[in-house]
């Protein structure tokens, strides 16, 4: 597949993406349950396919340890049960197939979550507290990136994607940065993307791409992601 044919594709689903603009969540509204159940998965999707990380913060959620009531000062007693509640096979589809998966890292995943609980909760805070003093989209990455365990820029953008927050801060995962390679010669490790001053040079760079297609930053990287990812499964780039 040449970059201009994905450039068209890329340009389709912009259209599809904008369509489907007033169905964002709104953090606003959204209960502090829901908003550790979201962070939950992009914590967990750093680790794992994105599908099961989504099935494995449902698994928490169903076992009611996203609730704020299930806080408690006994975090050694949390991190068991959410290893025990990710230790059976989790229904997951995938590409089509449904498939039962057994999380691996399971005991990184429970401890990242609990740190997570630990350090918001355990403070007398919220994520609703958090963004709502946040004064800006980077402010409230930066915020995320330093309280929530396992947060790198990339997943903290994606978080406030997902809630509705922002959707001008790029989520530069691999799809992205291999379309940036094609398009604009951009050759970078995406381990190099933690340090958020690189994350955020990359992402100036990002926006000049969405400029160019037109649409805001939300929408062609999740276009972009969506065109790449098939692209490479398919074996066609």
């Amino acid at each position: 597949m040449t970059l201009a044919i994905i450039d068209r594709v890329v340009q389709a689903l912009c259209v599809e993406v904008d369509a489907l603009g007033s169905s964002q969540s709104d953090w606003r509204v959204l209960a502090e349950e829901d908003l550790l159940h979201e962070a939950a998965i992009c914590i967990f999707g750093s680790q794992m396919h994105f599908e099961v990380a989504v099935a494995a913060a449902n698994r928490a959620r169903n076992s009611g340890l996203l609730r704020p009531s299930a806080m408690s000062n006994k975090w050694q007693h949390y991190e068991a049960r959410v290893i025990a509640a990710l230790s059976k096979p989790l229904p997951v589809e995938i590409a089509g197939r449904r498939r039962s998966v057994r999380p691996r890292f399971r005991n990184r995943l429970a401890s990242l979550l609990s740190a997570t609980v630990k350090r918001i909760y355990g403070q007398g805070t919220s994520f609703q507290s958090m963004l709502g003093a946040a004064r800006s989209a980077s402010q409230a990455r930066i915020s995320l990136v330093e309280a929530v365990a396992g947060f790198g820029p990339k997943q903290a953008s994606l978080f406030l994607r997902r809630i509705g927050f922002s959707s001008e801060l790029a989520i530069l995962d691999t799809h992205i940065l291999d379309y940036l390679k094609m398009a604009r010669g951009i050759d970078l490790k995406s381990g190099s993307l933690s340090r958020l001053s690189v994350y955020e040079q990359i992402e100036h760079q990002f926006r000049q791409v969405a400029n160019d297609f037109g649409h805001d930053v939300g929408c062609v990287d999740l276009a972009m992601w969506v065109t790449m990812r098939v692209a490479k499964r398919e074996a066609i780039v």
